[in-house]
């Protein structure tokens, strides 16, 4: 019996294009409710970027920055920020080489410059009003858990032989993010199995992107979208159609959860 289910949002809930939820997703997620599953939200974004999710729905909990900060109802269940070595480092390899980041606080973005692909990215997320802070940065005030950098596949090799105590999950060819190595969403996942005495067989997980792999291959039923990488479907137990094609929905019919 399925107790609990984890959602990736952006190419999973959330369409890419027009920034909704399909109408049989919610339909699939009032169902699940209705049947007494938790449900929690699986992401890469911080927690000020998820907020907005509550107009489609209200989750049980947030495994949020890939797994490195989780919380619900209760509050934080799991804290596990970068080291203040491991920023200070990426810092000053991103300096030297002229590369953008978001150094990721739970409540605020901190990039250390803003470059053009910074500022194409800002653009199609329709944020504005951003600057560069990098004595705040430096200063290590605040906790760090995700490093979202602007580089290419190739750029992304040095950038990670310089910080061998950390991995890069990329979902966009945009940006990475770099996480402690010994972090992911499967992380997450498991420590919320921990907290609600559920089992990893007793779980379904759906995704779409590279971060996601990991809590696809640890959860009982991992689900990829039609619509996601060749690297999450790999790691999948089941690929469902596209997110508009009531991808979500379909997936909980296939295994008789709805």
């Amino acid at each position: 019996m399925i107790k609990a289910a984890f959602f990736d949002i952006d190419g999973t809930l959330i369409d890419f294009l027009t920034h909704t939820m399909p109408e049989s997703t919610l339909r699939a997620l009032e169902l699940l409710r209705q049947k007494n599953v938790r449900l929690f939200l699986a992401t890469g974004r911080a927690p000020k970027h998820i907020r907005f999710m509550k107009d489609f729905f209200d989750f049980d909990g947030i495994i949020a920055f890939n797994g490195q900060y989780c919380f619900d109802c209760d509050g934080v269940f799991l804290d596990a920020p970068l080291s203040g070595q491991t920023v200070k480092q990426a810092f000053l390899y991103m300096e030297k080489n002229g590369i953008a980041a978001n150094f990721e606080a739970a409540e605020e973005d901190l990039f250390n410059r803003i470059d053009d692909r910074v500022r194409s990215f800002l653009s199609r997320a329709k944020v504005d009003g951003i600057e560069p802070r990098a004595d705040e940065i430096t200063a290590l005030r605040q906790k760090i858990y995700q490093m979202s950098v602007f580089v290419s596949p190739e750029e992304e090799k040095s950038l990670m032989a310089h910080l061998p105590e950390c991995k890069a999950l990329r979902w966009t060819p945009t940006f990475i993010n770099v996480i402690d190595r010994t972090g992911g969403k499967a992380v997450g996942l498991s420590k919320a199995c921990e907290k609600y005495g559920i089992s990893r067989d007793e779980i379904m997980a759906f995704g779409d992107g590279g971060n996601d792999v990991d809590m696809l291959e640890y959860a009982g039923i991992g689900v990829a979208m039609g619509n996601g990488g060749a690297d999450a479907k790999a790691a999948a137990n089941h690929v469902t159609t596209d997110i508009e094609d009531d991808g979500v929905y379909n997936a909980l019919k296939h295994f008789g959860v709805i």
